[in-house]
């Protein structure tokens, strides 16, 4: 009897230490808001190229609209509550990323990361001043010449993984605190 309790016991103990280990680590916050961001900017592209060739100024009042959703967020001075996406906005995100640099960060890396933090904050600014004065014109042609400079702000922003001069944008970030680039749901990475 008494080796059967133990037996029971051991197969307890087991059972619960398997219970308590997680099954992946976690995802660090900073990895987190920055890949929010990087899926952030990639959907204001999109609603960006779609208020470009909006047939109607109707139409592109609602994809500017989610550009500047997506950079202000929730408690943006702009902010209009259209469907079910909730977001800080990129700008919030982007000062988050900023207090959340590792301090242990070498000096140059860490500069580099600040720099382009600053880029990206810049050009998401420069986005959300043409999207907004998107959403003030009429005309579904003069608003499509400020959603083109809006978008080519957001390109800025997105960056590119190139060895010319360049000021930098999303891809360098994860680059400098070494996170790969993430991927559509359902392809791994090349």
């Amino acid at each position: 009897m008494r080796r059967v309790s133990v037996i029971l016991a051991a197969f307890s103990v087991l059972s619960l230490a398997g219970v308590a280990q997680p099954t992946e680590p976690p995802v660090p916050q900073l990895e987190v808001e920055v890949i929010s961001v990087v899926r952030e900017l990639q959907a204001a592209m999109f609603y960006a190229a779609l208020a470009v060739y909006a047939p109607t100024p109707a139409d592109q009042r609602l994809y500017c609209q989610q550009v500047v959703n997506l950079i202000e967020g929730e408690g943006g001075e702009h902010f209009v509550a259209e469907g079910l996406r909730r977001t800080p906005g990129m700008l919030n995100r982007l000062a988050a990323i900023h207090r959340a640099v590792p301090p242990d960060l070498p000096p140059m890396k860490r500069r580099a990361v600040v720099l382009v933090l600053n880029n990206v904050r810049t050009f998401l600014e420069l986005a959300l001043e043409e999207s907004l004065a998107s959403l003030r014109k009429e005309d579904v042609e003069a608003g499509a010449v400020h959603m083109r400079k809006a978008f080519a702000f957001l390109f800025a922003a997105w960056g590119v993984e190139v060895e010319t001069p360049y000021l930098g944008g999303m891809w360098l970030l994860l680059k400098h605190l070494g996170y790969q680039r993430p991927m559509p749901p359902g392809r791994g990475h090349p």
